[in-house]
């Protein structure tokens, strides 16, 4: 009987704060709100998406058909209010961010998903 192995989502999580991580200590050598900029607009990308996966692969098998689809569900929703929660948080506590290096660091942590995803799920 073959079993279905549950995906990696973790690994990507953990690519993602390394990358992360390193990113954003190379600009806080050169000006710290770039630095802080960064960060908090890959955690807003990060997060959210780890929410996801861990809610949604919480169940495998055709016995979870149903299980599975309302976790993808409920971890999409989870996701969507995560993220405008984290948008709310920084635009009412952080005034002073570079917005385009918030945004810029946002949009390339979605990008660093997809591909590191479609990584993982190849050589799973």
């Amino acid at each position: 009987m073959a079993s279905i192995k549950k995906p990696q989502v973790l690994l990507v999580t953990k690519i993602q704060v390394m990358l992360l991580l390193l990113i954003t200590m190379a600009l806080f050598l050169f000006d710290s709100t770039l630095g802080l900029s960064y960060f908090v607009g890959g955690l807003i990308a990060i997060i959210p998406h780890f929410y996801f996966s861990a809610y949604a692969f919480r169940y495998l098998g055709a016995q979870f058909t149903q299980k599975a689809t309302q976790a993808i569900y409920w971890g999409e929703v989870g996701k969507f209010v995560l993220t405008l929660v984290g948008f709310a948080f920084v635009f009412w506590f952080f005034k002073d961010l570079n917005l385009k290096v918030f945004f810029a660091s946002y949009c390339s942590f979605l990008l660093v998903q997809f591909y590191i995803t479609g990584k993982v799920i190849r050589n799973y």
